[in-house]
């Protein structure tokens, strides 16, 4: 009974945000139309406007035409100066304030921060550690005493004199992209772990031994995480350290029955109901045209319980998926999204737990 109630309320908020997404589309197209006819009548009163000011220069001329017996006395006299008005065009009514949401791309909102932005109290990491962290292309530790932006995909930190970005530039830019994330976005270069080309539905994160790029899920670090690790270094420079090791480490069979409990706690959390089972094509029909590799907390458990899974990062990446794939084709204000930020925050809790206990084990 639980699990049809659960069905009915993914059904319910699916034809929901369906009937948004129609709502706002007939709303763009009757904004275009609109726009068109001010635009039609403004251009028909601009010229009957251009027309009256003709006519009135023609009249001004006809007025001052001299007399052939009294063209000094005209011309000493001084001269009538008629100005044309200067008509400006009155802008037309923008229709993206209320633009229909593309699942095919991913929002910012996910992201979802400020893209740039001072830094008064420092970018994340700027406390002093024994091995301090490098920020810029110029590879220099934090200086409170510059002014900074943060690169919107990498999350790095940049100085506004470096990227030539002024201070009040940045309050103008909706986002800010680094240089190597526009190369890796442009090029085929391939990134992390598994050589794939750049692909902008995914996180990455740097290591800041190597400079090179991985993508979260294939090294076990979920996004909502990376904004609180000061300094990352990835398996390839060291499998030594906490992270990387429980991340990495083969599975044990007391780790699955871990995995197993884990998993309970994730389906029973209130805001799991959206990722239970995959999404029905009838009531998203271009859900699997946007989403090239969905997951689903089913799958999940079916693999855990298979022991499909040889690393905890494996695990993590398919969790990650259900999180990334909901933000990616989900506007930031539904339902949906707010379920997955949720739930993340939750196994991000859990995982750390989690690691922790594998790296307590291991020692």
């Amino acid at each position: 009974k639980k699990k049809q109630q659960q069905q009915m309320q993914i059904r319910l908020y699916r034809q929901k945000e369906l009937l948004k997404k129609d709502i706002l589309k007939k709303r763009v197209v009757l904004e275009k139309d609109l726009q068109i006819e001010i635009q039609k009548e403004l251009a028909l009163e601009l010229a009957a406007r251009a027309n009256q000011e003709k006519t009135k220069q023609e009249d001004v001329k006809v007025t001052l035409v001299p007399n052939t017996t009294n063209t000094s006395k005209r011309r000493s006299g001084g001269s009538s100066v008629t100005t044309k008005k200067s008509l400006s065009p009155i802008p037309a009514p923008s229709a993206t304030s209320s633009s229909t949401p593309n699942p095919g791309q991913r929002t910012t909102g996910r992201t979802r921060k400020s893209t740039t932005k001072k830094v008064s109290e420092g970018p994340p990491g700027s406390s002093k550690k024994k091995t301090e962290k490098l920020y810029c292309i110029c590879r220099t530790p934090y200086d409170d005493t510059k002014f900074y932006v943060g690169c919107d995909l990498c999350n790095n930190w940049f100085h506004g004199d470096c990227v030539g970005i002024t201070e009040e530039d940045s309050k103008k830019l909706n986002e800010f992209i680094c240089g190597e994330c526009k190369h890796a976005r442009d090029t085929q270069e391939l990134y992390c772990l598994c050589k794939q080309p750049y692909d902008e539905s995914q996180f990455y994160i740097c290591c800041d031994k190597c400079q090179d790029w991985f993508h979260g899920r294939c090294v076990g670090i979920l996004q909502s995480e990376a904004e609180f690790i000061d300094e990352y270094i990835c398996p390839n420079c060291t499998k030594s350290n906490a992270a990387n090791f429980a991340n990495m480490k083969s599975l044990t069979m007391p780790e699955f029955e871990n995995l197993k409990k884990l998993m309970k706690q994730i389906t029973t959390h209130k805001n799991a109901w959206p990722f239970m089972e995959p999404v029905d094509p009838q009531e998203a029909p271009d859900y699997y045209k946007v989403i090239k590799d969905p997951m689903d907390l089913v799958k999940v458990e079916e693999r855990i319980d298979t022991k499909w899974y040889t690393t905890l990062s494996q695990f993590i990446a398919d969790m990650t998926k259900i999180f990334d794939n909901c933000r990616y084709y989900n506007p930031k204000e539904s339902p949906f999204y707010k379920c997955a930020e949720s739930l993340e925050a939750f196994f991000v809790q859990k995982i750390k737990f989690f690691r922790d206990n594998l790296v307590d084990k291991g020692q």
